[in-house]
């Protein structure tokens, strides 16, 4: 049995070996002049965050069921702003913090559509108030738009917040809360949300302006995405309207994600049959 073993294990250090002996050089051919010049890496991200000159807080909506790319694509997006360099703020003065808060009914677990769970740092009662809000979509949005706790929490956020954004039929919920006064999708107003969806998701909201065919649609202070991973195009659009392209081309580079520029791009409209 011995023998057997160091005959198995021969081959595995020699290939350890000659893994240790080589990692050193193809670090350096992947970092070469040829594919990476230190002038477009050097420097590109602070580990340590700098202070920021002023801070607005995000609030995420959580629910059971709600789906995890809607909320943690953004908030992946949202969250790494603080590992920008001054440079790509303009200048310190206008470096601003975001501090990332989730809210649902009951602080504590949430269980998303894919199942794993989130934990919710307020509730409704103790919620601060938020400068952005965040309402993703899923299916555990659909019972919601009923909802009246949470809809009243939704109206009274979303009256004094900035910037309210939606992905997917969280635009759903922004209507519902809307169409009974104060915050929300008001009517009238453009929005859009999932095709795969579309008629279920946009019955809450009768009387607003449904865009069958947006990646999403920037109405100002009220910005809605399509399905699920169009929250992040949406994202990376709205950080480079207020706070410049060059912010938003870093943090789209620092999480090597390629975002949709045109609003107007989508082909899942015309997949789920609503325009041709």
């Amino acid at each position: 049995m011995h023998s057997v073993f160091q005959r198995c294990l021969q081959p595995l250090t020699c290939l350890l070996v000659l893994l240790a002996s080589t990692w050193p050089l193809a670090v350096q051919a992947q970092t070469s002049p040829a594919q990476a010049s230190p002038a477009q890496t050097a420097g590109m991200y602070d580990a340590i965050p700098a202070s920021a000159a002023r801070q607005v807080t995000l609030g995420v909506l959580i629910f059971p069921g709600f789906e995890m790319l809607d909320a943690y694509g953004p908030m992946e997006m949202w969250g790494s702003l603080k590992h920008a360099p001054d440079r790509f703020w303009g200048e310190a003065s206008d470096r601003v913090g975001i501090r990332l808060v989730t809210v649902a009914a009951s602080k504590g677990a949430v269980p998303s559509n894919q199942g794993p769970k989130t934990v919710a740092d307020f509730d409704y009662t103790n919620a601060p108030a938020l400068d952005y809000l965040l309402v993703p979509g899923g299916i555990g949005a659909i019972p919601l738009v009923n909802d009246q706790a949470t809809l009243s929490w939704l109206r009274a956020q979303a009256k004094n917040a900035s910037l309210v954004m939606s992905v997917c039929n969280g635009a759903s919920l922004l209507a519902a809360a809307g169409r009974r006064g104060g915050g929300g999708a008001p009517p009238h107003h453009p929005a859009t949300t999932n095709k795969m969806a579309f008629k279920a998701s946009t019955a809450p909201g009768p009387k607003v302006r449904w865009v069958a065919s947006a990646r999403w649609v920037d109405n100002g202070n009220i910005v809605t995405s399509s399905g699920v991973s169009a929250g992040m195009d949406m994202t990376v659009a709205v950080i480079a309207r207020l706070y410049g392209q060059p912010l938003s081309n870093w943090v789209a580079q620092v999480t090597e994600y390629e975002p949709h520029s045109d609003p107007a791009w989508d082909p899942f409209a015309v997949k789920a049959g609503l325009v041709r």
